[in-house]
């Protein structure tokens, strides 16, 4: 009974597609956020962001047309 009350509170604290509402709270995301700081990355990011963004909506979109 305790493990379905803690899986409805994680569900209830992401967003859609499981990512996390808190996510740049998290310690693994805040070492990235101060890695591409101090290492004046913030091209290369944004770069590597915008190719994930990319191939994530020719996924939908691939998705779509095969229903």
């Amino acid at each position: 009974m305790n493990e379905e009350l803690d899986l409805s509170a994680d569900s209830k604290n992401t967003l859609a597609g499981g990512v996390p509402k808190n996510f740049r709270q998290q310690a693994d995301m805040e070492a990235f956020y101060r890695f591409v700081h101090e290492n004046d990355l913030r091209d290369e990011a944004l770069t590597i962001l915008d190719k994930v963004r990319s191939q994530k909506e020719l996924q939908k979109a691939a998705k779509r047309t095969k229903q």
